[in-house]
Formats: C-alpha cells, sequence, structure tokens
C-alpha cells in the first residue's frame, strides 16, 4: 500500500507540474499575441525557466529584448530563432527576419540589416508577392547600405562624467519647448530636445547652413499628413554643452505643410535642429531637472527605483511610458516634449465615450507635424490625473481627440501609433515636478515632485 500510494504522489505531482507548465505557456502565449510587452517581461521574471516551453521562452525573451531596449540580446536570441526555429515560428518567421534587421541596425550592423532585408525582399519576390507591398524593404535595405558606409556613428569626444546643460525654456506661441545650446560642425546654434522623435531631424535649409555632408539615399517619414520624403546628412561633429560625438545622421526633412496658417508659424518660429532618441540613447539617462532650469547627464545611470521597466522602445522609434489613472488603470501614452500639451487619442475616447461625452465640452484639437495639418472634433476634459513612476501628476483641461475631422465629419487616422497608445503625455505634464529622470538603460521614468508638494 505504501509503493502504491508513493506512486501516486509521484503521478500526483508530475501531473501538476504539467498543468503548471502548460498554463505558463498559455499566458506567455496570451501575453505575446496581445502584444503586452510590460506585462510579458514581468512573467518572464516570475515564471520559473522549466515551467515555459523552450521555444516560447526564447520567442518571449526575444520580443521583451527588443522592446525594452536591449538590442544586442534580441540579435543572439533572433539569430537562434531563426537559425534552429524556423518550423514552430511558422506566421511568426517574417515578423522575427524584421526585427533582426531593426536590432541589427541598433546595434551599428546596417550591412547586415540591409542584405537581411534584401534577402528578404527577393524571396518575397520570387514568390510571386506585389512588389508595391514590399517595395518598403528594399528601400530600408538601402537606406542601411547608405549609413553602413559612413559608420560608426556617435563615437563620443568627451570624458566619461556627469554634465550639466542648461535647459531653455522656449516660449513659442503660447506652447513652451526644452532647447539647448550647443553646435553642428563648430557653428553655434539651438536645439530642440524632443523624445519624440526617433531620430534627429533637420530642415534642408540649415542641413546647408551647418555644413552637413549628404547621403545619396532616399527616407520616408510618416507624419500628420501621411508619408513624407527626404533625406540623410552627416553632422561631422555634434556639441551639447560639454558632450562632443562625432559622425551624427540627421534625417533632411522639408516640414512645410501646405497649411498657410500652420507655415507661417513655422516661419515666424523656425524649426532648429531636433534632437531626438539616438542622441538620447547615447547619453543613457538625461534628468531634467525643472527646479534647476537644466539638463542632467549623469555618470552612472541611477538605479531603478520601481522595480520594473515603465518604458518601451516602439516600433515607430518612439518612447511608450505605462502609467495608471486615478482608478488604477494602465494607461499607455506616447512621451513626447515636442508636445507641449498632453491629450488623448481616439482609442481611449472610444473606451470612455460615455463619460467623456457627459463631463466634456466641445473644442476641437489642432495638431501640425511633418507632412501637413490636422484638425479634429475633441472634447476638453476639466482635469486628468496620472501616476508617473511614484509621482501623481493632475493636469487641468486635457483635450480628447475624437479622431472626426472637424469640417468632414469623417473619421482621421492621425494616430501614428495605429492604435496602440492612449494618448499623448507632453511638457505640460513634466514641468508640474521639480525632477523627472528618462533612464534608457534599464527603461524607466521616475517623476519627483517639488519639495513644497511632497
Amino acid at each position: 500500500m505504501k509503493k502504491v500510494r508513493k506512486i501516486c504522489t509521484i503521478f500526483c505531482l508530475l501531473v501538476s507540474l504539467s498543468m503548471q507548465a502548460q498554463n505558463a505557456d498559455i499566458r506567455i502565449g496570451q501575453l505575446v499575441n496581445e502584444s503586452n510587452w510590460f506585462e510579458l517581461e514581468q512573467a518572464l521574471k516570475e515564471t520559473p525557466a522549466g515551467s515555459v516551453s523552450p521555444f516560447l521562452r526564447q520567442l518571449a525573451a526575444s520580443m521583451t529584448h527588443h522592446y525594452f531596449n536591449r538590442p544586442d540580446s534580441a540579435c543572439a536570441v533572433l539569430y537562434d530563432l531563426l537559425s534552429n526555429h524556423q518550423q514552430e515560428l511558422g506566421d511568426y518567421t517574417m515578423n522575427m527576419v524584421l526585427l533582426y534587421s531593426v536590432d541589427l541596425a541598433r546595434t551599428g550592423h546596417y550591412n547586415d540589416a540591409a542584405d537581411l532585408l534584401q534577402n528578404l525582399y527577393n524571396q518575397l519576390a520570387a514568390m510571386g508577392m506585389d512588389s508595391i507591398q514590399i517595395a518598403p524593404y528594399r528601400s530600408q535595405a538601402q537606406q542601411y547600405l547608405a549609413l553602413s558606409a559612413c559608420g560608426p556613428f556617435y563615437r563620443p569626444l568627451h570624458k566619461p562624467g556627469e554634465y550639466h546643460i542648461p535647459m531653455v525654456i522656449e516660449n513659442k506661441g503660447g506652447q513652451h519647448s526644452i532647447e539647448m545650446d550647443g553646435g553642428i560642425n563648430g557653428k553655434e546654434g539651438r536645439f530642440l530636445f524632443d523624445t519624440g522623435a526617433g531620430g534627429n531631424l533637420i530642415t534642408p535649409k540649415l542641413a546647408k547652413e551647418y555644413g552637413l555632408r549628404f547621403l545619396d539615399t532616399d527616407i520616408t517619414v510618416a507624419g500628420i499628413g501621411g508619408l513624407k520624403q527626404g533625406g540623410y546628412a552627416i553632422a561631422d561633429t555634434l556639441r551639447i554643452g560639454g558632450m562632443t560625438w562625432v559622425n551624427v545622421p540627421f534625417a533632411v526633412i522639408d516640414t512645410h505643410t501646405g497649411h498657410e496658417e500652420a507655415d507661417k508659424f513655422n516661419e515666424k518660429y523656425q524649426l532648429p535642429p531636433v534632437i531626438g532618441l539616438p542622441v538620447m540613447l547615447c547619453m543613457q539617462e538625461i534628468q531634467l531637472d525643472f527646479a534647476r532650469r537644466e539638463l542632467v547627464i549623469p555618470a552612472i545611470p541611477t538605479p531603478n527605483p520601481l522595480g520594473r521597466s515603465n518604458l518601451i522602445r516602439t516600433d515607430t522609434e518612439g518612447l511608450q511610458l505605462k502609467t495608471a489613472d486615478e482608478s488604477g488603470h494602465p494607461v499607455y501614452l506616447h512621451f513626447d516634449t515636442g508636445s507641449y500639451y498632453t491629450y488623448m487619442e481616439p482609442i481611449w475616447y472610444n473606451r470612455h465615450r460615455q463619460e467623456v461625452d457627459a463631463a466634456g465640452v466641445s473644442d476641437s484639437l489642432r495638431i501640425a507635424g511633418i507632412g501637413g495639418v490636422s484638425i479634429t472634433r475633441t472634447y476638453k476634459l476639466p482635469q486628468m490625473k496620472f501616476q508617473i513612476g511614484n509621482g501623481t501628476v493632475t493636469i487641468d483641461s486635457v483635450n480628447v481627440n475624437t479622431g472626426i475631422d472637424l469640417h468632414t465629419g469623417q473619421r482621421r487616422n492621425t494616430d501614428v501609433s495605429k492604435g496602440t497608445e492612449d494618448g499623448v503625455l507632453g511638457l505640460n505634464a513634466l514641468e508640474k515636478f521639480s525632477k523627472v529622470i528618462l533612464n534608457l538603460k534599464d527603461m524607466y521614468m521616475e517623476a519627483i515632485p517639488f519639495a513644497e508638494k511632497q
């Protein structure tokens, strides 16, 4: 009897472990399918390695490495998946190839990224796929080839250490922006600090004035009015405060919108060179110290006080912040210091339509950007409260974009994130804090209130 009881106990244990493994696989697979990267990262940390099938764990790890800005690790895992698990990947294979090409480029391996995309294009063309549909892969491969001939990029000339850069708060037409003094190719200037820019940006006129080297390649960027054509140019040196880098690429884009009023505004307040995410990634951590009006780049990034990441690097090369509303429900916001106002997107409006229609005041939202102008019907809420890291902010008068064109009544697709983000966190929210820490090494954002508000 004892032996039978022991066998039954072992059998029950094995069944229990098998069910746990199946449940873990179901949970991890569900999070991957939902593109819920924040919960997936946490689930991988909390789930024992043996509880998840090896392939699914590798697949999940590749996604978290990619979105939480660990491109070196992502390359290693993606290479293994594509080399050894194509049969299990099935329909995911092409997505993994595209992610791999992005991470190769993020780690400076432009030539390998170009070869990968060109091979993908050739295979899809041989299969008879529509040439217009697959043309972006060939175009991206050509861009990577042009960049590979100019690298490596962002070589630092400054010594390691802590840097303090004066923060210039510019008021342009009633909206604030963060600017910094510096220089390009030895020519002094003032530059826009824009977390919403996936790359550095400069107009054709300023690119010539600063003496940038133009590359023989075309690029396409997504903007408010759709796609916009441009090119690449290289700055021999970029200086921001006491920090200097050699060989810095800029996207050269004509920012004219074709909208008379918006273009007059642009001419009056000329867009300076835009310093985007690539330079910030070189800095690893930027502390926006509003109390002292300076940007602080610490010598050693600050350990994460949150216990988990609340930032991801998106498919559009932006930053998405996971916040919570006053009810504790998660809210996903595009973090954009290039936008002064915080506002909510149509996907959020559609989920909260009843309460917004009841409490909001009818208004309109005008957004001018690359390629055009969007004027949509909105509701203005008296206030909204968000949690940013351990900090809480209450924003007065927040626009909620319905996505409906004010003049035609037709729904417009102005959301570059394609419905993956609830809104945009702008500069007006950050200014309410003494300091905001943007850490791109551990991918977190922390907000510290002013002393009297603590």
